[in-house]
């Protein structure tokens, strides 16, 4: 189950967000990181995370640096391409909330498109057999 993104959590659960909303593991960031779970949670419970660790996990996480210093209310527009390299909304409560529902979505969409093209499939076959019968 993917983790909804609240207004008070803090910065380890709303990285384990990310990363669940990118189909990514905590796992997968420690040994990104070249750590220990052990030594990440106890940076994170005791708010000793160096800011190395921030600038690696940004780069992990394509978001900006600057973006684990903002408040989740603080806005930034900017223009670019739909899917922009980093997301400057990360920290807005129902941003992952919004990403993972687009991808459960979007894989509903994909079934029934598969649905679609097996009944297409069984049309045409009847078409082709009415042809031959009327022939």
């Amino acid at each position: 189950m993917k983790t909804k993104v609240k207004e008070d959590m803090d910065l380890k659960a709303k990285i384990i967000a990310i990363l669940e909303s990118r189909n990514l593991s905590y796992e997968t960031l420690v040994n990104y990181l070249g750590v220990t779970q052990e030594e990440l949670d106890k940076a994170f419970s005791e708010n000793t995370l160096e800011i190395r660790t921030l600038e690696l996990i940004s780069k992990e996480l394509r978001i900006p640096l600057y973006s684990f210093f903002r408040d989740a209310d603080s806005t930034y527009n900017y223009y670019g391409e739909a899917d922009k390299y980093y997301n400057t909304h990360i920290w807005a409560p129902n941003e992952i909330n919004h990403q993972v529902e687009i991808e459960a979505m979007k894989k509903e969409l994909d079934k029934f498109k598969f649905e679609i093209a097996k009944k297409d499939l069984i049309i045409l076959s009847l078409e082709e057999e009415l042809k031959s019968k009327m022939r």
